[in-house]
C-alpha cells in the first residue's frame, strides 16, 4: 500500500456519527472532532507497579455519543487544554475499540485534545439556583478548600469526601466533594477558579448546596472559567 492511501485510510477526522455509520476497523486510527458532552474526572491507580491516570470523554450528544478514554499524558491534557462540556473539540490520532454502535477511541501516545470551540454553560451567578436542579455546570473562585476524609464505601472500595467554598463575588456556595472530585481538593486553593460540571443542587438548612461526585468533573485554573 503507498504511503499516500495510507495516511488516508488510517488517520480519518470524522464526527460521532460518521464514526458509528461508516464502518470503522478495529485498531484504525481517527481524529475525532465533535461536541463534548461530558467530560469525568481523572482517575488515579498503578498497574504493575507503575502510577497510570485514566479519563473519560464522552463525544456527541444524547442518543448519539462514543466514549473516548484518555490514557496518563493524554488524561492530563484534557485539562491543560481547557476542554469543557459542550465546547466543540478535537482528539487527534485516537485508536478505534469496538465494532459498530459499541465503538470507542482510546488515546495513543502521539494523541493530542484541542478546544476549537468553546462553549459558555456554566452558572456564575448563583442566586439563579434553585433546589433539585441536576446535570448543570457552576463555577467561581474558590474562597476555602476543606481536608479530605476517607472511608469504605458501600462496595468495600476506598472513598473520600471534601468540601469547598466559591463565590460569584456577591453569593458564597458551598460544595460538597464526593468520590473522585474529593481527590480534586488536594490540588485546589484558595485564589483558584473552579468550573464544577454535571452536578445537582439541593436546598439544606443552611440554603443551597452542591453536590459533586464521581459523575462530576472539576476544572481548577488561576483565571476565570
Amino acid at each position: 500500500m503507498d504511503g499516500s492511501r495510507q495516511a488516508t485510510e488510517h488517520n480519518r477526522r470524522c464526527t460521532v456519527r460518521q464514526l458509528l455509520s461508516s464502518g470503522f476497523r478495529e485498531g484504525e486510527v481517527v481524529d475525532i472532532e465533535d461536541s463534548v458532552y461530558r467530560v469525568f474526572n481523572k482517575l488515579r491507580f498503578e498497574r504493575n507497579g507503575v502510577a497510570r491516570t485514566s479519563r473519560i470523554v464522552v463525544f456527541g450528544s444524547e442518543g448519539g455519543s462514543v466514549k473516548a478514554t484518555f490514557w496518563d499524558r493524554s488524561a492530563d491534557m484534557v485539562d491543560s487544554a481547557m476542554v469543557q462540556r459542550r465546547d466543540r473539540a478535537i482528539a487527534t490520532n485516537m485508536k478505534v475499540k469496538g465494532p459498530g454502535n459499541d465503538v470507542e477511541l482510546h488515546s495513543t501516545s502521539s494523541t493530542y485534545v484541542s478546544r476549537l470551540m468553546p462553549a459558555r454553560s456554566a452558572v456564575t451567578d448563583f442566586s439563579q439556583l434553585h433546589g433539585g436542579e441536576k446535570n448543570i455546570d457552576v463555577s467561581g473562585k474558590v474562597l476555602s478548600v476543606g481536608q479530605v476524609k476517607y472511608f469504605k464505601g458501600l462496595d468495600g472500595k476506598d472513598s473520600g469526601v471534601s468540601d469547598c467554598s466559591i463565590t460569584d463575588g456577591k453569593v458564597e456556595l458551598h460544595i460538597v466533594l464526593w468520590g473522585s472530585s474529593s481527590v480534586c481538593a488536594g490540588e485546589m486553593h484558595p485564589g483558584n477558579y473552579i468550573k464544577a460540571e454535571f452536578v445537582s443542587v439541593r436546598s439544606t438548612d443552611n440554603g443551597i448546596e452542591i453536590a459533586a461526585n464521581d459523575s462530576a468533573r472539576l476544572l481548577l485554573s488561576r483565571r476565570q472559567i
